[in-house]
């Protein structure tokens, strides 16, 4: 019988993060990670097409830890990030745009252009969200988390609406959809429902550049991160083990003592850090019977519908956007690509899916990070990276080939009334709906966080790193902090496994 001090369930960024840190210790750690690629959702896969390297689902960073780049020298091991700036572009189908990020007098040009006023507004706002994207910072680590240590007025902010705070400070309709954006992705909300305020500052607590909120491409694609993470974790002694599920958690008088894997291993273990969905590590991977009525409720009434879509697609040109023409890689090529005309036109694109199953004229956010990297594509080649909304797990009918070509199908049209070179310069599109979500990498119910970071599951309401069972660690976005590409639930979960087995992190 293999045996090890601690076994990983899963090889994502938490899971290796929190192996290279516990290898580091000098524990004896073995991953193991049921798909035959490790990284979980941040992957480089370069079997799409060929001659690509496409960040198949998450596509950019800011949430890292800094504190876990240092600390395991992830740079040594590969990890080289840059800026994504400018940060954000919003064409119009009136031919107008705005372009935001470059510094901050293009800013004020380009607001002014639709109302001087908001110039103002949208300075304050920045340096209030900058503060609440601090203030979670701060707590990302907490061993005790607490959404108490905030105070009254941040915890309305958090409580309330992203449509309320942007309403605060600015007037502009596609100013006002371009900032309230953050409070939206991965959430299965719209803009003007109760929670996305914290959504909002969460995606705007990163400090992965040293800057408060700014975010960045990673050079190779997301997967260079998870490499860097598993170059990390080897070099500390972690063995790694890919095509090996883990198909049964083993206890012993109510403690953690192994893992069965698919081909009959027994592993004996003193520990199980799991990266997986909660539902997946409790329901399915563990005896229920070592678990209470209560605890067994949250389980079931977790809020973990997924409704996001993610489209690659292959293209021979840069988009020819009427409001800035040209295919040569231009400022707003490199910005987050934002279609969003209002925060009306968002929360139509929520409610609309609550009626129809899906978004009539969904929200959509492009990635172009071929102008910046271009060892990512063939030679005059792009990847469009599209992350859209509404578009939820568990819809009627399912998201079979044909709704899955739909939807992509309308993301492109939409696309095309604003750049309408782009439907013909597609020679090829990968298509990821929530349910590909869950198979192909376990993010039950296509939850790109395993679960809403909402009120009600954030903080002391999120799953615990320590569980009911001896022994058993969460170290999966279903813990404290949450979800993004941040590596935080990974430390923490370290660090109590390294506190109960006595050693030093």
């Amino acid at each position: 019988m293999d045996t090890f001090d601690v076994a990983v369930v899963g090889a994502g960024h938490n899971g290796l993060a929190c192996a290279a840190l516990l290898g580091k210790s000098g524990l004896r750690v073995a991953v193991f990670e049921r798909r035959d690629r490790i990284g979980g959702a941040a992957v480089s896969e370069h079997d799409v097409w060929p001659g690509y390297t496409v960040s198949a689902a998450s596509y950019v960073v800011s949430l890292l830890d800094p504190w876990l780049i240092e600390t395991l020298d992830l740079r040594a091991h590969g990890y080289d990030a840059y800026r994504k700036l400018p940060w954000e572009f919003t064409p119009l189908p009136d031919g107008r745009s705005i372009l935001l990020g470059v510094d901050r007098a293009n800013d004020d040009v380009e607001i002014s252009r639709f109302n001087p006023n908001d110039v103002s507004g949208f300075h304050a706002f920045d340096e209030r969200v900058e503060s609440l994207g601090r203030a979670l910072f701060e707590t990302f680590s907490d061993e005790e988390p607490s959404f108490e240590r905030f105070e009254p007025e941040t915890q309305a902010i958090f409580e309330g609406s992203a449509a309320e705070l942007v309403e605060r400070y600015v007037k502009t309709p596609v100013l006002q959809a371009a900032l309230v954006n953050d409070g939206l992705v991965g959430t299965n909300l719209g803009p003007r429902n109760r929670g996305t305020g914290y959504v909002l500052a969460h995606h705007n607590a990163g400090r992965a550049f040293g800057a408060q909120g700014a975010w960045g491409y990673v050079r190779g694609g997301m997967g260079a991160i998870t490499q860097a993470l598993a170059s990390a974790a080897r070099a500390h002694g972690v063995q790694i083990y890919s095509n090996a599920r883990v198909e049964r958690i083993l206890t012993y008088n109510d403690c953690v003592s192994g893992v069965l894997l698919d081909d009959g291993r027994d592993i004996a273990v003193r520990a199980v850090a799991s990266n997986a969905h909660p539902k997946t590590t409790f329901l399915d991977l563990l005896d229920g019977a070592a678990l209470d009525r209560t605890f067994l409720a949250k389980l079931r009434a977790w809020k973990t519908t997924g409704p996001s879509l993610k489209l690659n697609l292959a293209i021979g040109e840069l988009p020819n956007f009427t409001a800035r023409p040209g295919t040569n890689a231009q400022l707003h090529h490199k910005a987050t690509i934002h279609v969003a005309p209002s925060i009306d036109y968002l929360q139509r694109a929520y409610e609309d899916s609550l009626v129809h199953g899906e978004s009539v004229e969904p929200m959509i956010e492009c990635f172009l990070q071929t102008p910046t990297d271009p060892s990512l594509a063939p030679d005059g080649k792009h990847i469009l990276s599209i992350f859209a909304q509404y578009f939820p797990y568990g819809r009627r009918g399912g998201w079979n080939e044909a709704a899955k070509n739909r939807a992509a199908d309308k993301i492109v049209e939409i696309l095309g009334r604003l750049a309408p070179n782009l439907p013909n310069a597609i020679e090829a599109r990968q298509i990821l709906s929530p349910e590909d979500l869950e198979s192909r990498i376990g993010l039950i119910g296509g939850h790109i966080f395993h679960g809403e970071l909402t009120p009600g599951q954030i903080y002391e309401n999120r799953f615990a790193t320590r569980t009911p069972v001896r022994g058993l660690y969460l170290c999966g976005s279903g813990a404290h902090p949450g979800g993004c590409v941040s590596g935080f639930p990974g430390k923490r979960a370290a660090a109590a496994i390294a506190a109960d087995l006595a050693v030093a992190v």
